[in-house]
């Protein structure tokens, strides 16, 4: 018999967990960020700079550097433009301004509600959070979007996706001003879900949220998402780590028809 996959195995108790708490009538959270999370961002990322290479102005202001930019290919494991652009042979030492004038064009659309639509989920996540909530798990969306700029966007592409919204059951959080640090706004959201929830799972990819997480709520089960991150920290040793969302499902079926005492 194939031995499962470490990350399946993981996932399979956080369900199990989810089915016992409930049986025993236990409120359970899992909470889930959203950007390289839940969601592999690398179309919205490519669509973006394919926009910028196609308009006139750019064109024109940046010939060469825009002839090169088709040919650009972000990869699930970037972080920014640097690494997409470099295997595109464009570097910001030889083209500060057209990185700026870029840069400055990705921020506006990335921190936008216009190109959400284009994120993917990881494997499995779908079907993941859809089984958390059938066992009456509460679901939370925490991200570091902001209301103004992201939330109809981002209500939208859940939508789309079929992930639970809109339920006794689940919530979607955002911070409410765009500059708020993202790291001190989920602590105190999760702070806050203590005081309800004696078991909870923070599903995140970003190790300085995580960080801050496990060192003021050790209470808290996390789970670190090896996607991409920013690099300014990185994760604990001893964190749970998966890189996407797949399991047995058919197991955990079988495992709810087992008889409790």
């Amino acid at each position: 018999m194939a031995t499962m996959p470490k990350s399946a195995s993981l996932l399979r108790k956080i369900l199990e967990d989810a089915h016992l708490a409930h049986r025993k009538g236990e409120p359970f959270l899992a909470v889930f960020d959203l950007d390289s999370t839940l969601f592999d961002l690398t179309v919205r990322v490519q669509k973006i700079i394919q926009a910028f290479a196609g308009d006139a102005e750019m064109r024109k202001k940046y010939p060469e550097a825009c002839a090169k930019l088709p040919s650009a290919r972000v990869h699930p494991q970037d972080w920014g433009l640097l690494e997409g652009l470099a295997r595109a042979g464009l570097f910001e030492a030889d083209h500060p301004e057209f990185f700026h004038d870029l840069h400055t064009h990705w921020a506006a659309c990335f921190f936008s509600n216009s190109y959400l639509h284009e994120d993917q989920p990881l494997p499995g996540a779908v079907e993941f959070v859809q089984a958390l909530e059938r066992e009456n798990a509460r679901i939370m969306y925490l991200t570091g979007r902001d209301v103004e700029r992201m939330w109809d966007g981002t209500v939208a592409s859940l939508r789309a996706w079929r992930f639970p919204l809109d339920r006794e059951h689940t919530q979607l959080v955002l911070k409410p001003h765009r500059e708020m640090n993202d790291a001190h706004f989920k602590l105190e959201v999760i702070q806050n879900a203590l005081h309800t929830y004696p078991h909870i799972w923070l599903f995140e990819n970003e190790p300085v949220n995580l960080n801050l997480v496990q060192a003021r709520c050790p209470a808290v089960r996390l789970v670190f998402i090896e996607t991409t991150h920013s690099g300014r920290e990185q994760a604990a040793d001893d964190l749970d780590r998966i890189r996407h969302f797949e399991t047995d499902l058919a197991a955990f079926e079988e495992f709810k028809k087992l008889p409790r005492s």
